[in-house]
C-alpha cells in the first residue's frame, strides 16, 4: 500500500518543525461535501502561526501593533479533510531575510501525521507608524533561530 505521504508536492523540510499546534474543527468549517472548506485552512494556518510567534517571543507579541504582515500566501491542498479527524499544524520558519521571512507549515492528521494541506507564507517586518517595510531587527531574528536551535538564512 502506497505512503500517503509521498505525494511529490508535499515538502520535506530539511530540519524538524519546533511547534504543533492541535486544532479543534469547527462545525462551521466544513462544506456541504463534509470536508474541510478551502477558505478555513487560512484561520488554521494563522493559528499555527500565532501560537509559533507566541512561543518564539515567549508570549511577548503585541497584536495590536503587528509587527509582521502576510503578503504571500500559498496554500496546497493534498488531501481531504473531515470534520471528526484530529489535526494539528506544524509550524517552522524556513528563510530570514532582510525585511521578510519565509514560513512552512503543514496540516496533517495526528493519528496517520498524513499530510492534509501545506502553506508557504512570506511576511514581512512592518513599521506600523510609517506604514513601510523595515529590516528585522536582532531581537526578532535571534528569538526565531534560539527557537528554531539553528542559524536560519
Amino acid at each position: 500500500m502506497p505512503n500517503k505521504n509521498d505525494n511529490t508536492r508535499i515538502i520535506t523540510p530539511e530540519k524538524p518543525f519546533p511547534i504543533t499546534t492541535p486544532m479543534q474543527l469547527r462545525f462551521n468549517d466544513i462544506d456541504m461535501l463534509g470536508h474541510v472548506n478551502n477558505t478555513s485552512y487560512f484561520e488554521l494556518f494563522d493559528l499555527g502561526k500565532n501560537e509559533y510567534f507566541k512561543a518564539v517571543r515567549h508570549g511577548q507579541v503585541d497584536w495590536t501593533r503587528p509587527p509582521l504582515m502576510i503578503v504571500n500566501i500559498n496554500i496546497d491542498f493534498i488531501a481531504q479533510t473531515h470534520f471528526d479527524e484530529p489535526v494539528a499544524v506544524r509550524t517552522q520558519t524556513t528563510h530570514i531575510g532582510n525585511k521578510s521571512i519565509t514560513m512552512l507549515q503543514q496540516l496533517v492528521n495526528t493519528d496517520t501525521l498524513e499530510v492534509k494541506a501545506q502553506c508557504q507564507s512570506v511576511l514581512v517586518h512592518f513599521n506600523v507608524e510609517t506604514g513601510v517595510p523595515c529590516t528585522i531587527t536582532e531581537a526578532w531574528r535571534n528569538d526565531i533561530q534560539t527557537f528554531e536551535n539553528q542559524p536560519i538564512k
